[in-house]
């Protein structure tokens, strides 16, 4: 597999609770057009600097009767990484960051998934940066879930959150001023079509 960036991830799974109950399993293609994905990063202790990956897809299978079922595989394109100033963009396509000249995408793929309530779902999984693997977890929330049959689809928001160490991944340039810990946070907008008797 690619090293793809998750971050990403990470989080386009917490659709998991997008279907509702008796329904047959549905995938779901997501891409950037319906979502975000984003991260933050403390410095020196003091403030975090925000950036995102505008660029990623995948898919969910998602079944919501068997969350146990339910995968998720979503790919990102770490060199469109964006940063608020040019200078952090180049420094974390640069080799001592994602290397994104000799592994310019990120993955992440789930494993085994926890229902915690009907809207809520912890993931397990592994995210692939710079070519390493690593066990990686997501927690992620269902909001607004409804059936817009106006357009005969159902729809629902999602927030997916998780916390990767750099360090893991062979990003440990910059330890005192840079945190070892980064924050992710996925926002993707989920739609699928109904089914032609509308149920």
């Amino acid at each position: 597999m690619r090293g793809l960036r998750t971050g990403r991830l990470l989080l386009l799974v917490l659709c998991l609770g997008a279907q509702p109950p008796g329904r047959a399993a549905s995938l779901y293609h997501i891409d950037q057009r319906h979502g975000t994905i984003e991260f933050s990063v403390g410095i020196l202790g003091m403030f975090s600097v925000q950036g995102r990956f505008p660029r990623f897809q995948g898919d969910l299978l998602l079944d919501t009767e068997h969350p146990e079922r339910s995968h998720v595989d979503v790919a990102i394109d770490t060199n469109a990484i964006e940063m608020p100033l040019s200078e952090q963009t180049d420094l974390l396509r640069s080799a001592a960051y994602f290397d994104t000249a000799h592994f310019p995408q990120g993955r992440f793929v789930s494993g085994p998934i926890q229902a915690l309530s009907p809207s809520r779902y912890l993931i397990h999984g592994t995210l692939w940066i710079r070519g390493i693997a690593q066990p990686q977890d997501l927690d992620a929330v269902i909001q607004d879930r409804h059936t817009d049959m106006a357009r005969r689809i159902e729809v629902a928001d999602f927030v997916g959150s998780g916390r990767i160490r750099r360090s893991a991944f062979g990003m440990v340039a910059d330890r005192i001023m840079v945190s070892d810990t980064v924050r992710i946070t996925i926002r993707i907008h989920l739609e699928v079509g109904l089914a032609p008797d509308g149920g």
